[in-house]
């Protein structure tokens, strides 16, 4: 190989190593949740919970609450009722 075509692939490397961390836009690179609420939800209100854990795509725990009406809504990890339900769920998950 000569000179030049060697320099040429190093470059390339040195591009795609740079390059490997950065996330796409368009795809899992941001927060599903970007704001939140800490309002009381009624449980009898909820049909579901989504636990998102923090990643690459975001730095921050998400949850989402599916509601029996079929609305969804980003809550605060950090609500005192949101943290009550989580104890309780891992609770739960250790009885079984």
């Amino acid at each position: 190989m000569n000179r030049a075509t060697t320099v040429t692939i190093l470059i390339l490397l040195l591009c795609a190593i740079a390059a490997q961390g950065i996330p796409i836009p368009g795809t899992q690179g941001r927060c599903q949740c970007p704001q939140t609420s800490s309002k009381m939800i009624p449980l009898n209100h909820i049909r579901n919970l989504k636990f998102i854990p923090k990643g690459s795509h975001c730095e921050t725990l998400e949850i989402i609450v599916t509601l029996k009406t079929g609305n969804q809504l980003c809550v605060s990890p950090d609500a005192k009722w949101v943290k009550t339900i989580i104890k309780a769920k891992k609770g739960a998950r250790q009885h079984n």
